[in-house]
């Protein structure tokens, strides 16, 4: 008994510094401070400040000299993701900038500046809400990049993050460090952002990892949440009913088996105590 005390404290400590590092991993929230330390150390800590902000900072080459410092009463307080330039980043980033302006990201936002209102998962991100352009590390493993990616993409998507953590690829994935296990962009694209709601690119995405694929995996569920069930197919919502009815039945069935069990055991211990009174007498 003890035994398995330990052993269950011990998986419960594991699973607690899984989701923890995940927490601390994630992008940080906005703003102009920027930390040269963990700067110094991340991916771009060998790029000058001037090499991103030329329309700030003089950089020797006549770009930026000759411009007031922005006023800081108003300039400071507003959003630094959302106000930046990124086509800088396609100087150094040309293949992932080329997807960006063509995926589903991108076409949200053209849809936003056009007046549209931004979609119930929130305002589309840009390069800035996923990749933290001082602070992301290089050279990290797969899995550590996996858990980094499932709080970034769950900042937007909480359903999908929750579904996904209960499914077998986030269990493997993120909890255990599982470097061939599925995450988010396995399936849907890191940059261009597939929605899988085509069955044909569904079972593409599939074929990816499990080679001899039928098309009956693209009737699989994955993120099996039912908020928001109005936006999705008429066939995923069939299949989801049909999921959380047969979740509900397999709980009842549990619970049913467990105390039929217990009640059994129970009346079985009365039954014994009665024989051993019973002898005393």
């Amino acid at each position: 008994m003890v035994l398995l005390l330990t052993v269950g404290c011990f998986f419960l400590a594991l699973l607690w510094f899984s989701h923890a590092r995940a927490e601390t991993d994630a992008v940080p929230p906005s703003t102009w401070f920027v930390d040269m330390n963990q700067y110094a150390a991340s991916a771009h800590g060998s790029l000058r400040c001037e090499e991103c902000h030329t329309g700030m900072i003089g950089n020797g080459a006549g770009q930026g000299i000759g411009k007031s410092h922005p006023d800081p009463d108003a300039f400071l307080k507003t959003r630094s993701r959302t106000d930046f330039d990124y086509q800088a980043c396609q100087k150094c980033h040309k293949t992932a900038y080329a997807r960006f302006v063509t995926g589903a990201h991108a076409t949200a936002a053209e849809k936003q500046k056009a007046g549209e209102k931004p979609s119930k998962a929130g305002l589309a991100p840009d390069c800035g809400e996923c990749h933290s352009a001082h602070y992301s590390k290089s050279h990290l493993s797969r899995s550590q990049t996996g858990r980094i990616m499932t709080k970034t993409c769950g900042t937007c998507h909480q359903d999908q993050k929750e579904s996904f953590l209960a499914n077998y690829h986030g269990k493997a994935g993120v909890n255990l460090g599982y470097e061939r296990a599925a995450f988010c962009t396995d399936c849907h694209g890191a940059h261009t952002i597939v929605s899988l709601k085509d069955k044909e690119a569904a079972l593409n995405a599939c074929r990816r990892c499990h080679k001899e694929a039928t098309p009956e995996f693209a009737n699989i569920i994955i993120h099996d949440s039912t908020k928001n069930l109005e936006l999705k197919s008429d066939a995923k919502q069939a299949g989801l009913k049909w999921v959380h009815a047969l979740r509900a039945m397999v709980l009842i069935l549990v619970v049913a088996v467990l105390a039929f069990f217990y009640l059994h055991t129970g009346l079985l211990m009365l039954r014994k105590l009665h024989e051993k009174l019973r002898r005393h007498k």
